[in-house]
């Protein structure tokens, strides 16, 4: 019996200076969003033109916020049986929290864009030539 208290006295005297650190701080996850587009035949450049002047400007806005980390964007260079897609956007984004900040969104849409029916008008004509679209949300994954 007393070499089974010495053990767990001794175990737990090892113990309290592990459970007394601080826990190692958690990164917060940052989604990564890759939007796909698929452009009816022949309107690329047109649907290009509309995303860079209505839609990419409030994107970088939100980058220079810092909600937004990073933009790329990308469109294929050879088709070899695929893609099924014209464009793709990816966005990381700082957090979930920046993700779903709709409200910072449409502020930005509101002062980069006083006349909005003009936008509003523009945005639905980049998505009646837009045939096709998806959004995969995904986290990187660590590897040990």
């Amino acid at each position: 019996m007393p070499r089974v208290l010495l053990s767990s006295l001794l175990i737990a005297a090892l113990a309290v200076p592990l459970l007394s650190r601080p826990a190692p701080p958690e990164t917060p996850l940052q989604p990564v969003v890759e939007s796909y587009y698929q452009l009816a035949p022949g309107k690329a450049e047109e649907w290009f033109a509309l995303y860079t002047k209505e839609h990419l400007p409030i994107l970088r806005e939100r980058q220079k916020l810092g909600s937004i980390q990073r933009i790329v964007i990308y469109r294929p260079f050879l088709h070899q049986g695929g893609p099924a897609w014209d464009y793709k956007v990816i966005l990381v984004y700082r957090d979930f929290t920046a993700l779903g900040n709709r409200a910072e969104q449409e502020a930005i849409e509101r002062r980069l864009y006083p006349d909005s029916d003009a936008h509003r008008r523009a945005e639905q004509r980049r998505w009646e030539i837009t045939a096709r679209h998806w959004d995969n949300i995904m986290t990187e994954v660590d590897v040990p």
